[in-house]
């Protein structure tokens, strides 16, 4: 029965698109914007709204009509299909997961490191580097997807992953490169004993390394990832073609097939594979059933020999670790939790349950196992399950004029030393104590790639990858003498300075010249200390370098008039390190920031007497160019257009710069358009109405970007005029901790933010107030 044969006394009114949900048995089945259809009966008031059955079967579901129940039903086809999607959101997840983790081979058969991501325990007893530099050049033929074996590294080209090379660690000279008949992109592999193991979509070789030739000593037709090699068997993920997926496992010497374990419908390998003691480990997850096993397989036969109920639906994390007939696995639902469980039997041992985001696997040393979360390591005994020690290695950073904390890229554990990335730094930590060792400079790539990511150690050299997968090697010089000289820098500005026009752009440039290459914070101080613009940061070369200031704060804001001057902090590559507080050299603003406290009438001449150019409102930003007597001479812009004249002193606040850098809360003064770009060029995402509430996140000339309520749930962001805004009229005063004070309780007191007095303060969270100490409090 067709829809409109049921609607046939109904007459259709206007269509439109929608993105709302769609319910169909219980269950929502949107796929995204739709076109929906109001039909209205003859002489009713309201049009009843219908979503075309074509929404339905565009899905792939059967829909019929009961002519009892008028009702439409679905199928039971429904639920296959929303298993099949299921099933290809979690295979995009793991190809997702394999360019940052998976592709990442080594273990105690392959080559002297422990590597995080795979889960391996051997550890290099080599004397580790501290301050890292790097030892050559990227290996242009090499990626994240690489193994080594006998002092020989095997990678595929990053790009489109179609060639296979082997390069020799000694002299980083390319041997030989290989390349299937078809040309395919390689998924994974590893090496051992000569032996190069490569899967493809299509094919899973035995390569062996000749010297200066690659020959195929075997090659089998089948989907291939995640191998594993374990003793002299090669287990790998697969998927046969009826789309099942599965465990192989074959020959290593022959490509002979042993095994094959085929997963049950809606069944599938989560995570990468363990192997010890005789047994297979893998993840097996049903996002159907909302179920996630862990198996243990028998090496020879494939028999199950246990399997462990992981808390519903939830994945292991990396890969599972076997030390020692013990298997540890980092797991997380609602929470997350650390197992350890007997690898005979799938007996839980201990469970340990971390605070904080997972960021990376978990590594398992002699006696400990070692987790991080978004900010600390976590040491677990690994008898017991209690935890030895807590360390903090995540940095608060200034993003965006917010304090925030950026975790960690990577993770490696070596002889007893934790190595991990953090803010671009390379951070040693002691596995035994959790005591910070060292922390290198921050550290940039020549092909200017992010996220500097440990991977492995191999004697002194550590391999890292970044954001472009690009491999490096870095290693410690051996200097014959240890640096001790502090670097210098020498600022080429004159006494006395003012912002200018420059390259369009009115702003001063401070040319910074520094005696060795060293990393470099370049900042604009006021005349009581306080920053207002880091302009300048990172590793810098032996040489000039300019730096600009445009006479803002670190949001956009313009600073109040007055004199201000460039603070340099250097650090060279032996770590030595020298602060250069210029007070000598003064940049004068002359044009700075105010805000009319009143309705204030802007005069042509400094008297009560003059003409009124126009009355501008309470709460508005005006830029102060000078002063007469009582009067403040202002500019005040509408946009484009620029106002200038006189206000009575009285009728406008000049704050502070540390008020200046707390305003955000603001209201809208009249109905606001609220553009997509600070324009009238641009596009109207909403029109606010008068007093709506806006949170100002930064300034761009004339306009604010602000953020605002969308709707009930959700928030957006968008640029509107400065002149259609209302800025909150801030105070300062000065608070003296007591004793059994908090940052908190300060707040609560006086009806501001953590946030707002940490910012005021230029505070360090990690650090505590103390009693006697001097708050600034703006509100």
């Amino acid at each position: 029965m067709s829809y409109f044969n049921y609607y046939r006394p109904y007459t259709p009114v206007t269509a439109y698109l929608a993105d709302r949900p769609i319910y169909v048995n219980g269950a929502e089945v949107n796929t995204g914007i739709y076109p929906v259809l109001h039909f209205q009966r003859n002489h009713a008031q309201y049009p009843s709204v219908y979503v075309p059955i074509s929404e339905l079967t565009r899905i792939g579901a059967r829909v019929f009509w009961d002519e009892k129940q008028m009702v439409f039903h679905v199928t039971s086809d429904y639920e296959v299909l929303k298993a099949q999607n299921e099933q290809l959101k979690q295979k995009i997840t793991e190809l997702n997961r394999l360019v940052r983790n998976q592709d990442l081979r080594a273990d105690s058969q392959n080559w002297q490191m422990h590597l995080g991501d795979q889960g391996n325990t051997n550890f290099s007893t080599a004397a580790l580097p501290v301050e890292l530099t790097l030892k050559k050049d990227p290996f242009k033929n090499a990626s994240s997807l690489f193994s080594v074996d006998q002092n020989q590294l095997y990678s595929v080209e990053r790009i489109e992953k179609k060639i296979l090379s082997a390069t020799e660690l000694d002299t980083y000279q390319e041997k030989w490169n290989f390349s299937t008949e078809n040309q395919d992109a390689f998924l994974d592999l590893i090496a051992k004993d000569g032996v190069v193991y490569a899967s493809t979509m299509n094919k899973l070789y035995a390569i062996q390394d000749n010297g200066t030739s690659a020959q195929t000593l075997w090659s089998i037709d089948t989907f291939a990832n995640r191998l594993l090699l374990d003793q002299n068997t090669l287990f790998y993920y697969t998927r046969n073609t009826a789309g099942l997926e599965g465990i192989g496992a074959v020959d290593a010497k022959t490509g002979q097939s042993k095994w094959t374990y085929t997963l049950k419908t809606n069944e599938q390998v989560a995570g990468v594979l363990a192997a010890g003691g005789n047994r297979l480990y893998a993840n097996i997850r049903n996002p159907v059933q909302m179920t996630s096993k862990m198996y243990a397989f028998d090496t020879a036969s494939s028999t199950v020999l246990w399997t462990l109920d992981v808390a519903s639906g939830a994945s292991i994390y990396g890969a599972p670790v076997y030390k020692e007939e013990k298997l540890y696995l980092d797991s997380k639902n609602t929470t997350r939790n650390i197992f350890a469980i007997d690898a005979a039997t799938g007996r839980t041992l201990w469970k340990f349950s971390p605070t904080g985001m997972y960021t990376q696997p978990l590594s398992v040393t002699n006696d400990s196992v070692i987790v991080l979360d978004d900010t600390n390591i976590f040491s677990i005994d690994k008898n017991t399950g209690i935890q030895k020690w807590k360390t903090l290695y995540a940095e608060q950073i200034v993003a965006g004029g917010l304090q925030t904390i950026r975790g960690s890229d990577g993770m490696v554990v070596a002889s007893d030393k934790i190595i991990l990335e953090n803010y671009n730094k390379i951070k040693f930590f002691n596995t035994a104590t959790g005591q910070l060792i060292f922390s290198t400079l921050q550290l940039s790539t020549p092909t200017g790639g992010v996220g500097v990511r440990p991977i492995g150690v191999i004697n002194d050299t550590i391999f890292v990858t970044e954001s472009n997968q690009i491999l490096y090697t870095y290693a410690v010089p051996k200097p014959t003498q240890a640096d001790t000289v502090k670097p210098t820098a020498t600022i080429d500005l004159p006494a006395v300075s003012q912002l200018s026009v420059q390259d369009g752009k009115y702003q001063i440039s401070i040319p910074v010249t520094i005696s060795e290459d060293a990393d470099m914070d370049v900042t604009i101080v006021d005349e009581s200390g306080q920053t207002v613009q880091t302009i300048g940061w990172g590793r810098h070369l032996k040489g000039t370098s300019n730096f600009y200031w445009d006479g803002k704060n670190n949001r956009g804001f313009n600073v109040i008039r007055g004199n201000y001057h460039p603070v340099v902090k250097l650090a060279d590559l032996a770590g030595n390190t020298n602060v250069y507080d210029a007070r000598d050299k003064v940049i004068q603003i002359t044009a700075g920031f105010g805000l009319t406290v009143k309705n204030a009438n802007l005069r042509t001449t400094a008297d009560t007497q003059s003409a009124i150019i126009t009355t501008i409102p309470a709460g508005s930003e005006v830029a102060i160019t000078g002063e007469t007597g009582d009067w403040y001479q202002v500019e005040y812009r509408i946009i484009s257009s620029v106002l200038k004249g006189f206000i009575f002193k009285p009728l406008i606040k000049v704050p502070s710069n540390q008020e200046i850098q707390t305003i955000d809360n603001a209201k809208t003064r009249t109905n606001a358009n609220v553009r997509t770009s600070a324009g009238t060029q641009y596009a109207s995402k909403i029109v606010l109405p008068m007093n709506t509430d806006i949170k100002i996140i930064s300034a761009l000339g004339d306009w604010y970007l602000i953020e605002y309520k969308k709707d009930t749930i959700y928030s957006d962001q968008g640029y509107v005029a400065k002149y259609i805004v209302t800025l909150p009229t801030v105070s300062t005063f000065v608070y003296t901790v007591v004793s059994g004070d908090t940052l908190w309780m300060i707040a609560q007191k006086y009806g501001v933010t953590v946030d707002a007095i940490v910012k005021a303060n230029n505070l360090d969270v990690n650090q505590p107030i103390y009693v006697g100490q001097k708050l600034t409090i703006v509100k």
